[in-house]
């Protein structure tokens, strides 16, 4: 017999759609078309292509100022169930202004980014960086002449096909592990290596000492395969303990009783708010793990695979462990050392980062002189636009989700209070605690003081974000197409295949712009 709790939540997976038919019929809402997606990352594709000599730099802003009238459309208009319920649209499309501006409005790309390239020259040869390329799995032992590998910075290329790989690595990317705005928590590129990029050139059997990692090529990658076979197993489990929560079904009350085994917390309010705020973390932390892990096994594994093909692709050494870095730091020793600080800025993951600190440097050169010079004042811009900006992507999220959500009031506040509570935080160990007679206090104190406080602002300000995933249907989706804990019986009336229903289907209302192939 199937279990009501979990035919219910496919039932409001259903009734989520059907609602939303109606409303693209009454012209409520207009649909999603695959055509909104495809142009909306192209076009700013073409306009990095362009260079400024060729008058790039106005076509640039045209095209963000076009992006940025499609994304408000967007954002008040279309909407899908695909990605949480219609989560991932606005979410995508607030980071895609971000980074849209960042590259067009607060940066000169052929100025300002540079990319680390590789190509391999002989130790004979003329040239330091051209040179008949050869496979990373090629031997040089037994060769008149060694081959080497060299790494330099390129910047924006002048020959056009080196310029369409180099302006795509640029625009799709999100931590700059290759660029000269490599995010700070990805640690150095290896030691030799930095010391190559400012001088010299590197045998590719140079031992590679110091810097971010010595793992090897192979050891990173079954590293991501486990990453990745680890985070499905649990995104499968908790996603059975969750379709079985009224909570996460979206009935957001104070007396929606937990599901067992954590039923017997039903007469604890403070237990029962820590399990879902703790499930609502879990849930993203490890889908994030999860949708990470194929960068690595995508990009290292076919590099590795398929060599040859991937150095006439790009020259960004796609085969390099240190591109790889985990998403998230760890979490036990920046948290306890350094509070709310050390949990976001060196635990949580940096994907948005560096689009962030662009629009707070941005916003401090608008400001005075000996504004944006003194210290203080940089650290709480950053600190705020940040986190303002990071409460503007997951509101624009809550928005397209077209439920009862409470985009300020939910995310986006949730956010904005730990720029607060951070300021505070820093305020407070800078200028209050030196004075006070426990100012030395010892490390295990300090430590204790910091967990103790992360925990409980944690909770009680994580209901606001925690709540509003609930509230729009995020947990309704399903993270995996086959289900081990339910094909074994574990959730009585589903199968192991969860993927039901179609992605994409024709839509059309009579217009040219009204027709296409339909995201659902």
């Amino acid at each position: 017999m199937a279990d009501p709790r979990t035919s219910l939540s496919r039932y409001l997976t259903e009734e989520n759609e059907s609602d939303l038919h109606f409303l693209l019929e009454q012209g409520i809402f207009k649909p999603l078309f695959l055509y909104h997606v495809i142009s909306f990352n192209v076009l700013p594709w073409i306009a990095l292509l362009i260079p400024k000599r060729q008058g790039g730099q106005y076509i640039r802003r045209l095209v963000f100022t076009l992006n940025l009238a499609c994304g408000i459309e967007a954002l008040r208009n279309n909407r899908a169930l695909l990605g949480g319920n219609g989560y991932m649209i606005g979410m995508l499309v607030a980071w895609w202004l971000i980074w849209s501006a960042t590259l067009f409005v607060f940066s000169d790309v052929e100025r300002d980014f540079q990319r680390i390239e590789r190509t391999t020259v002989d130790i004979d040869g003329p040239s330091s960086k051209s040179g008949k390329e050869i496979s990373p799995r090629e031997d040089t032992k037994g060769s008149d002449t060694a081959n080497h590998e060299q790494f330099y910075w390129q910047a924006y290329p002048s020959k056009f096909t080196h310029r369409v790989e180099w302006c795509a690595g640029l625009l799709f990317n999100l931590r700059g592990p290759e660029w000269n705005w490599r995010a700070p928590r990805l640690g150095p590129v290896p030691k030799t290596v930095h010391e190559q990029l400012k001088s010299g050139f590197l045998s590719k059997h140079h031992s590679v000492e110091g810097g971010a990692s010595c793992i090897t090529a192979k050891a990173r990658l079954q590293e991501a395969f486990r990453t990745c076979l680890t985070s499905y197993l649990i995104l499968d489990a908790l996603k059975v303990i969750m379709m079985r929560d009224p909570y996460f079904r979206g009935t957001v009350e104070v007396g929606a009783i937990p599901p067992f085994p954590f039923s017997f917390l039903a007469s604890i309010p403070f237990a029962v708010r820590f399990y879902r705020c703790f499930f609502s973390c879990m849930g993203i932390y490890v889908a994030l793990n999860f949708v990470t892990s194929f960068n690595p096994i995508c990009f290292l594994g076919l590099s590795l695979a398929f060599p040859s093909a991937s150095r006439k692709l790009t020259g960004a050494p796609l085969d390099a462990p240190w591109l790889y870095a985990n998403s998230f730091g760890p979490f036990f020793s920046p948290t306890l050392d350094h509070g709310l600080a050390g949990a976001w800025g060196q635990w949580w993951h940096q994907l948005f980062r560096y689009g962030f600190t662009a629009t707070a440097r941005w916003v401090l050169s608008l400001l005075p002189s000996s504004w944006g010079t003194n210290s203080g004042v940089k650290r709480v811009t950053y600190i705020v636009i940040a986190f303002a900006l990071s409460g503007f992507v997951h509101a624009c999220g809550s928005y397209t989700q077209f439920k009862g959500t409470r985009p300020l009031t939910g995310p986006f506040s949730f956010f904005f209070l730990q720029s607060l509570a951070i300021i505070v935080e820093y305020t407070f160990k800078a200028v209050v605690i030196p004075k006070l007679p426990v100012s030395n206090m010892p490390r295990w104190l300090g430590r204790t003081t910091n967990a103790t406080i992360v925990f409980f602002w944690l909770l009680l300000s994580g209901g606001l974000i925690a709540d509003d995933f609930a509230r729009g249907g995020l947990w309704l989706m399903e993270p995996v197409p086959f289900s081990p804990l339910r094909g074994l019986g574990l959730a009585n009336g589903q199968g192991w295949w969860c993927w039901q229903g179609t992605w994409f289907a024709h839509w059309s209302d009579g217009t040219y712009w009204g027709s296409g192939i339909r995201v659902i």
